[in-house]
């Protein structure tokens, strides 16, 4: 009896403590970016922000090369973002249930050679003006591993297999930036880290949106 009580306080311990580090992973995210940012069409949610366009070209013919160009353009953007960290931060977010109800879309994920470390935190919230649950899933991820849900993120709307369509962030607290590769469209780069995102501005003048490059001339200039 003696042993089963404390294992069963050991186990209410350990519960306790890991809804305290997801709690602690999510608000941090959300308090540094603001939850806004793990939203959609996150930049018109956010200041001295960018929007890069990825794809080019829009025949069906096309589609390797539209893809090719997304995923050029996207590693490229994020390996000079990141360049100087071993890890990121990543949030999956997606409707739905359950995570069961998600399941043929885990297993893209996991034919993608990405398996989501153990160590993970969730989120699950009620959207009253889409009547759905939004669930949120946070985890590290080695560097090296990146470019692989980059792939499968863009590849999704141009039916490219294995792909995914959650949304996908990728973030660094301390760096301050945060990235969503929303489909091989584009990309947006929101953060408090202006000193980056204003070299991005100039680095990668040339892939941004024309359609929201006014914008971006308002808050960082013309070059």
């Amino acid at each position: 009896m003696v042993l089963a009580n404390n294992a069963k306080s050991h186990a209410n311990t350990l519960r306790v403590r890991r809804a305290l580090e997801s709690s602690g992973m999510i608000d941090q995210a959300f308090d540094k970016f603001g939850k806004q940012s793990f939203q959609h069409a996150i930049f018109y949610s956010n200041q001295k922000c960018l929007r890069f366009e990825l794809s080019e070209g829009r025949e069906e013919d096309s589609y390797v090369h539209m893809f090719t160009s997304a995923l050029h353009k996207s590693t490229q953007i994020i390996d000079t973002i990141f360049e100087n960290k071993e890890e990121v931060s990543i949030c999956l977010a997606f409707p739905g249930d359950s995570y069961l109800s998600n399941f043929s879309v885990f297993n893209q994920i996991k034919q993608l050679q990405i398996d989501i470390p153990k160590v993970n935190f969730k989120l699950k919230e009620w959207v009253e003006d889409d009547e759905w649950n939004r669930n949120y899933l946070f985890f590290k991820l080695d560097k090296l591993e990146l470019h692989k849900l980059i792939f499968g993120k863009l590849g999704a709307e141009l039916g490219i297999k294995p792909s995914f369509w959650f949304d996908l962030y990728i973030y660094d607290i301390d760096l301050g930036v945060l990235v969503n590769p929303y489909d091989d469209r584009g990309m947006d780069v929101v953060g408090t880290n202006e000193f980056m995102i204003k070299r991005l501005y100039k680095q990668y003048h040339s892939w941004l949106l024309n359609y929201d490059i006014s914008i971006m001339r308002e808050w960082f200039g013309a070059l």
